[in-house]
């Protein structure tokens, strides 16, 4: 799934609000309305990745290992991307003639 830097700006703004209220586990749980939080594109990905999780109710809470887990793939995607362009460079530079 590509994800641009507004969307990934939006993950972030999202997970950061559920942080601010303490929604971190399912008892703290809180409806979009609670939160003045339109659900969106965003909302819905975060679900699908399980970072935002449903215990009922309409009510969600910010999973933070899984939010965690997926910083940390999305760094290493990004670091394997740099790490291929520059490989491809130091090819490109390595095979040149003159």
């Amino acid at each position: 799934m590509v994800i641009t830097a507004p969307m990934l700006h939006r993950q972030l703004v999202l997970v950061h609000a559920f942080e601010q209220v303490g929604a971190t586990s399912a008892a703290q749980a809180r409806s979009a309305q609670q939160m003045s939080l339109t659900p969106g594109m965003a909302w819905h990905q975060l679900v699908a990745q399980a970072v935002l999780r449903c215990p009922g109710e309409g009510r969600y809470f910010v999973h933070l290992p899984h939010w965690q887990r997926l910083r940390r793939r999305r760094l290493v995607m990004l670091l394997v991307v740099v790490a291929g362009l520059l490989v491809g460079l130091a090819w490109l530079f390595a095979v040149r003639p003159g």
